[in-house]
């Protein structure tokens, strides 16, 4: 079942334009991943995606639903969550608190609870969620460490985990894997696989390679902003285009 849909997505800054016609498609329990060499695109096609940035032209579905026009709030609240290619945590938090800001952030607490200072029932099913994700990332032995404290490995897992506790429907990764060990990657590559296998759909943009490679189901390949080839990583990693653009130079 197709979760996330962009259809012919065209943004422009100025006169440049940063992607032209672009379309992709994230299915439930699959994992897909954008590649290409910097200033392809991908970034900002996830931006489009997620509401950060608006559209120029193009349509983006959610669920079937169009939200085009809708801010990356709402977009957050109907199940799409994000992680960011500039480390976004709140250093001064411990690692718990951390993933709580996720499980709290996606929901609504009725108006009328809150003006007779009633708890949200919902709320005791988080800590629970909390423990669940550290142990899928690995986490539980830095719970309770501010996360400023952590590596920039270890701080990559913690934003995963913040947007995993809200438990989206589909999941965007912006290099997930930048300033992971080959220990820490081996684990990222193992927790999105899991991650699929719950259902959820999984988008990710990452310049590592053999990762892409080794974990997603299908691969899109970005240069200048265009889409140059879409497929199996097996069939993208053998176009030439994509190999002239972009993966003979990461090889070299």
């Amino acid at each position: 079942m197709t979760v996330l849909e962009g259809i012919g997505i065209t943004k422009r800054f100025g006169g440049r334009v940063a992607v032209e016609d672009v379309s992709v498609a994230v299915h439930a329990g699959r994992v897909a991943a954008v590649i290409g060499p910097n200033g392809a695109g991908k970034t900002t096609l996830f931006s489009c995606l997620t509401g950060a940035t608006a559209l120029d032209s193009g349509t983006v579905l959610l669920d079937g639903s169009d939200v085009t026009s809708r801010g990356a709030d709402d977009r957050a609240r109907r199940g799409l969550g994000r992680t960011f290619q500039r480390l976004s945590v709140f250093g001064s938090l411990s690692v718990a608190d951390n993933l709580l800001v996720g499980a709290e952030a996606t929901r609504r607490t009725p108006l009328w609870r809150g003006l007779l200072g009633l708890p949200d029932r919902r709320a005791s099913g988080d800590a629970g969620r909390v423990d669940r994700v550290l142990a899928l990332l690995g986490l539980e032995d830095v719970r309770d460490q501010e996360a400023r404290t952590l590596s920039t490995g270890r701080l990559r897992l913690v934003e995963l985990g913040r947007a995993l506790c809200g438990e989206p429907r589909v999941l965007l990764l912006d290099e997930p894997a930048s300033g992971l060990s080959d220990a820490e990657t081996d684990g990222l590559r193992a927790v999105l696989r899991a991650v699929a296998d719950d259902g959820v759909a999984v988008l990710l943009v990452e310049h590592d390679v053999r990762l892409v490679l080794d974990v997603a189901d299908h691969v899109y390949a970005l240069a200048q902003g265009r889409m140059l080839s879409s497929g199996t990583p097996d069939e993208v990693a053998a176009d030439p285009a994509v190999r002239s653009a972009y993966l003979d130079r990461t090889r070299a």
